[in-house]
């Protein structure tokens, strides 16, 4: 499993709900199977939970990209981009606004992408 992939999108499975920062929820977000390198478990795990919680998307879109599932992972990603807003923590401990997240990983996963691919030369 690429740590670098999941690094920025695995979120730490505590959500604050924006505005509202004193009635915290917690969600199971596949933190441990994701961190422990199981992400069939994660996917497992969040496939079955809630579809529009922002926090799980992102996870879930980490575990798909970490499988080479990179057009799940880019569906999910726009899915949490446009769910209800969240700050959310990351595994490196910064907070930050879920739809922002979403963004930046969803565009991350085309870059990787172009990065990784091989391009022709014509001469």
């Amino acid at each position: 499993m690429r740590r670098d992939v999941l690094a920025l999108g695995t979120i730490i499975a505590m959500a604050l709900a924006a505005g509202t920062p004193s009635t915290a929820d917690t969600t199971e977000v596949a933190y441990d199977a994701l961190t422990n390198g199981n992400p069939q478990e994660a996917i497992a795990q969040l496939e079955e939970g809630d579809r529009h919680d922002p926090a799980r998307l992102i996870n879930l879109a980490a575990a798909y990209l970490a499988t080479g599932r990179t057009a799940d992972a880019r569906e999910a990603y726009k899915k949490a981009a446009v769910a209800e807003r969240y700050e959310l923590e990351t595994v490196d401990g910064e907070w930050i606004d879920s739809r922002v997240l979403a963004r930046a990983e969803l565009a991350r996963t085309y870059s990787v992408s172009f990065e990784q691919s091989r391009m022709a030369r014509v001469d």
